[in-house]
């Protein structure tokens, strides 16, 4: 396949995933689009406890997790089933499928 050819199927990828209603979707739906590298494993529940601080900035496609990339979209949209929060600035704590508990902050840019 041409190099062209790839950037071609790849944005039309993009576009598919932006034009997906992800309000439509069940939570299980969402979690399987976000968490598209797969839900991670529990941690060992003797593992020591910190809070985790997690910023999503909310224009970006992907997001890094501790345990892999995250699609932005998806998470956003379960973040906000389960917190509420969906402006910039809003943080709430959120549990992820890696059994830990994270300080979720929004931003609508970050560097």
């Amino acid at each position: 396949m041409s190099f062209n050819k790839q950037i071609k199927n790849k944005d039309k990828e993009k576009r598919k995933l932006k034009m997906k209603d992800w309000s439509k979707m069940t939570d299980e739906e969402l979690a399987v689009e976000a968490f598209c590298e797969g839900i991670p494993p529990s941690t060992d529940a003797n593992e020591e406890r910190l809070q985790r601080v997690i910023t999503i900035s909310m224009d970006s496609e992907n997001t890094q997790m501790p345990f892999g990339l995250v699609k932005t979209a998806p998470l956003l949209e379960l973040f906000w089933r389960k917190t509420g929060a969906d402006c910039d600035g809003e943080e709430e704590m959120m549990e992820l499928p890696d059994g830990n508990t994270y300080l979720i902050c929004l931003a609508t840019h970050c560097e």
